[in-house]
């Protein structure tokens, strides 16, 4: 499943290395920011298990988190805090599936990735036995977390 992840995240492709990333930009943030990263993090590695190590998607769903999320956005808190500046178009993102958030902000891409995650989670409690096509669901959540991770970082 790893190859269907894009040449641009080609540098966090492995759990470790993204790990690190996130370890590193976890030491640049605090407070309501520091939370948030944390979270996502815990994200990633959940999406690293079924892409990675073929955990079934079923065992994994129910444990995706959005507290944190919840309570920020609850709040009004501005997503854009993560990184002010829009996301670039970065070497081997073109005539890809992550091309369409050139220009766009850090909050589209944060909100867009726990509306999925609450989607996913959704779907797997209302329809658990039925055939879905979870995998790509989950690959897609990744895709967009290592691209919100790699645009953080730098």
């Amino acid at each position: 499943m790893l190859e269907t992840i894009s040449p641009v995240l080609s540098l966090i492709t492995t759990a470790a290395k993204a790990m690190n990333w996130f370890a590193d930009l976890r030491k640049q943030t605090k407070g309501d920011v520091r939370a948030l990263i944390e979270e996502l993090k815990e994200n990633s590695r959940l999406c690293f298990r079924v892409v990675e190590d073929g955990i079934a998607p079923e065992q994994i769903i129910p444990k995706y988190s959005t507290s944190v999320f919840d309570r920020l956005n609850e709040s009004g808190f501005d997503f854009n805090a993560v990184k002010r500046s829009d996301i670039p178009m970065y070497e081997g993102m073109e005539n890809t599936d992550l091309a369409s958030w050139k220009d766009k902000s850090t909050q589209e891409l944060i909100t867009n990735i726990y509306d999925k995650i609450k989607d996913l989670r959704s779907l797997h409690a209302s329809s658990a036995k039925a055939k879905r096509r979870i995998g790509p669901r989950i690959i897609n959540i990744h895709k967009r977390i290592l691209l919100l991770l790699r645009h953080a970082r730098h």
